[in-house]
């Protein structure tokens, strides 16, 4: 197992695995925490309101959660191939790690597994695999209620974010530090 995220961090970056290792456990606790207050909100915000109450956060109140995890000169963001928020849609890189998180997946990597990093000399990337649970699936299932497609459809006319299953990539962290 550790020999094929060796392999799997080896081929992603020019940087050696040690050093690989070193920058996702600098970040981990970046996303631990991102993380952790995104879905404290969700959370409160379902248990409130309902899944619309949930939309209403990551709208409203995403944004400034990323922005607070950005840290240490890192920008936060996340991202996905079924974005629903244009401003989340992947770059190049992103889309390929995000593919590439897939293929992982299909060949039964395990989730926790699913990082990428990239170093060259103007930038650091880090990218970790966000899976599906039971909590998106409400607004990101294939069995969304009709007030939650009504919701979404007034917020995020253009939404590609649904029709996801526990345990699929729903999308990413994505991290960028640029070196000065």
């Amino acid at each position: 197992m550790i020999r094929r995220l060796a392999i799997a961090l080896m081929l992603i970056s020019p940087l050696g695995f040690a050093d690989n290792i070193a920058t996702i456990a600098s970040v981990k606790p970046i996303i631990m925490d991102f993380g952790k207050a995104l879905k404290s909100q969700l959370k409160a915000a379902i248990s409130a309101g309902g899944p619309v109450a949930g939309i209403a956060v990551c709208n409203a109140q995403a944004a400034g959660i990323t922005d607070a995890s950005s840290k240490l000169g890192w920008e936060v963001s996340r991202t996905s191939l079924k974005w629903r928020n244009a401003n989340n849609a992947p770059n190049q890189w992103e889309a390929q790690q995000l593919e590439s998180f897939e293929v992982q997946l299909q060949s039964g990597e395990k989730p926790k597994k699913l990082w990428a990093v990239y170093e060259d000399e103007k930038e650091i990337r880090v990218m970790k695999a966000i899976m599906t649970d039971k909590l998106c699936l409400a607004c990101h299932g294939d069995n969304l209620n009709s007030e939650v497609r009504q919701k979404l459809k007034a917020l995020y006319p253009n939404d590609q974010a649904t029709g996801f299953k526990v345990g699929q990539i729903r999308g990413a962290f994505s991290l960028q530090k640029f070196k000065h």
